[in-house]
């Protein structure tokens, strides 16, 4: 393996990111950059790093261990959740010809504490988070991407007007719901709420009204293969995006609409600051008191140039990110 990329796992985009390499002749190894996936690992390894230190130690070293019989060129870390400073040193130290690159596609104020503390242990280090970068000249804005598969979705009949698939976490489900009181008569908003555990949907039904309000069919509990959600995004018109309260920069969501050619309504207010940004297909709508007009959503969609499709896909992302 020439490449080694530490990643979250995120709905299967670290495979696609490792697709895009290998067609790029790179040999990748892919690793999580949690020591494991279960719900508490993952909890701890947010909330509360120290607590799974010894065993995130023991996971990376590991990989260490192994990386350095081989001619690695570059190490790219997405996120690196768990991945201590302690860690990053021992393998700067065991690959000292890698080049290191750090990619935040999480915002400072979502990760663990001292996330800021691993930046200068890389040779680069982006951020998707327009707040973030502004804030530490040390990090390079750099925007989500699109994966060419949501640029040759099928055609088919466009039932539904407006349609939300994402993970349950945050306001997301008062937001929906009040966005669904915002959608007029006429028009279908279709919705699916992936709900990561199954107890901790149930108890948030038993202490959240507005979850028992949402119906339950409006919930899933495995996550929806990637095939079946460009599907709904064929069969849509325009698709709704609802970023973290405590974040600046573009949803992945936001960056696939325009591979996929779709428009957007967002909660996310700096989207009128982006440069692919046109009032034809992007609607930003306030999330505590959104209005959605009728005519945007009766309007077409405004092509995009060559330049602006190119710079947002995934080949546009690897170009700035491993360039």
């Amino acid at each position: 393996m020439d490449t080694i990329l530490i990643s979250p796992y995120f709905f299967g985009y670290p495979m696609e990111i490792k697709k895009a390499l290998e067609a790029r002749g790179r040999s990748v190894a892919w690793f999580d950059n949690r020591p494991a996936d279960d719900t508490l690992t993952k909890g701890l390894a947010r909330l509360s790093p120290k607590l799974v230190e010894r065993k995130s130690a023991t996971y990376f070293d590991a990989i260490i261990a192994e990386a350095k019989w081989h001619d690695v060129r570059d190490v790219l870390v997405i996120k690196g959740e768990a991945l201590s400073v302690e860690s990053i040193k021992r393998m700067r130290a065991a690959l000292p010809d890698a080049r290191f690159t750090l990619y935040f596609w999480d915002s400072y104020r979502n990760m663990p504490a001292g996330s800021e503390q691993k930046v200068d242990l890389f040779d680069r280090a982006f951020s998707f988070d327009l707040e973030d970068v502004k804030a530490d000249p040390r990090l390079v804005y750099q925007p989500l991407f699109y994966v060419g598969s949501f640029a040759e979705m099928e055609e088919v009949d466009r039932d539904i007007d407006i349609l939300f698939v994402g993970t349950a976490h945050s306001d997301r489900v008062a937001v929906l719901e009040r966005v669904a009181a915002a959608v007029p008569p006429k028009y279908k908003f279709r919705k699916v709420l992936y709900a990561r555990s199954r107890w901790l949907h149930r108890l948030q039904r038993i202490l959240s009204p507005t979850y028992r309000r949402t119906p339950e069919s409006d919930f899933i509990f495995e996550p929806m293969p990637k095939a079946e959600v460009q599907h709904l995004v064929a069969r849509s018109k325009a698709v709704l995006d609802i970023e973290r309260a405590i974040q600046t920069g573009f949803t992945i969501r936001t960056v696939e609409m325009l591979g996929a050619a779709r428009k957007l309504v967002t909660t996310n207010e700096w989207i009128m600051q982006a440069d692919f940004y046109d009032p034809q297909n992007q609607l930003y709508v306030n999330r505590d008191a959104p209005v959605i007009d009728p005519a945007f959503l009766e309007s077409g969609w405004l092509p995009q140039s060559d330049a602006v499709l190119k710079r947002y896909s995934l080949s546009g992302w690897l170009d700035v990110v491993l360039g």
